[in-house]
């Protein structure tokens, strides 16, 4: 028999008039915690075990249409502060009082907005392999993705640059499950995702955020240049920065490291 420990569990809540899908696992202080572009609430089946087990409700959702969650009005959403006041109406829906929110890519892209915007709502920000802009792809690339045979190959290019995408120190199993994952992704969504985060643009607002910040970058990371989290970091002059060798885009998923980085950040700001 499996321990309600570190089962997780799923659920589906209506946010917004959207059936949105979650995984959550044990009970506590809340973590929110949030996935990359065109992918789903699977990149944290390692976290969130973990987290529950020392003392956490952590709480992973499919934003809306990836994994199990329906598109929004049947159209992908295509800004971050979007997909951020879905996750915060889903927070509160779900009743995680100031929960700390944490991202990667485009769910950090998501938690900087909601650190932008609702600060006072959230006990702590962990951003990871994001930034306050990340215009990182080219526009006519985007441009060619929104048609069914702009990007004949989307499913095999994603395959293949989730191996790219990794660092030279991940887990060989973790990036067979990253090229896996990535290869299912939908195609329009995914594009729909990369169109919000070269849209991303917080620069000048970042200095208002009042919860702790802890920003998290591999030094393999080929999607989000550390140049663009140095700038982020700048206007958050209490915010942490851990580089992470050997790691590249999905920390979450390649490195040991990441969920004792995050246990002992939140540890250190008593929470």
């Amino acid at each position: 028999m499996r321990s309600p420990v570190t089962e997780i569990r799923g659920g589906y809540l209506e946010v917004q008039g959207v059936r949105l899908a979650y995984d959550e696992a044990g009970e506590g202080p809340p973590l929110l915690c949030l996935h990359t572009a065109g992918m789903s609430s699977l990149e944290w089946r390692f976290a969130l075990p973990f987290f529950a087990a020392h003392g956490y409700r952590a709480v992973a959702p499919d934003l809306p249409g990836h994994g199990k969650s329906l598109l929004r009005a049947w159209r992908p959403i295509e800004t971050v502060h979007d997909f951020a006041e879905v996750v915060r109406a889903l927070a509160q829906a779900l009743g995680l009082e100031r929960p700390v929110a944490i991202g990667c890519s485009l769910g950090g892209d998501i938690v900087l907005d909601l650190a932008a915007h609702h600060a006072a709502g959230l006990r702590a920000a962990v951003c990871c392999a994001a930034g306050a802009q990340t215009r990182t792809f080219p526009p006519a690339f985007l441009e060619r993705g929104r048609e069914d045979a702009g990007i004949p190959s989307f499913h095999e290019l994603n395959f293949y640059r989730g191996e790219a995408s990794s660092g030279r120190g991940a887990l060989p199993e973790r990036v067979r499950e990253i090229q896996w994952l990535r290869r299912r992704s939908d195609p329009k969504v995914t594009i729909a995702d990369l169109t919000a985060w070269n849209a991303q643009d917080l620069r000048g607002r970042l200095r208002a955020v009042t919860c702790p910040v802890l920003l998290i970058w591999g030094e393999d990371d080929i999607a989000c240049p550390r140049e663009a989290v140095e700038r982020t970091r700048a206007e958050l002059p209490d915010a942490e920065l851990v580089v992470l060798p050997g790691i590249g885009h999905f920390p979450m998923m390649e490195s040991l490291e990441f969920n004792d980085l995050v246990l002992d950040f939140l540890k250190r700001k008593g929470i």
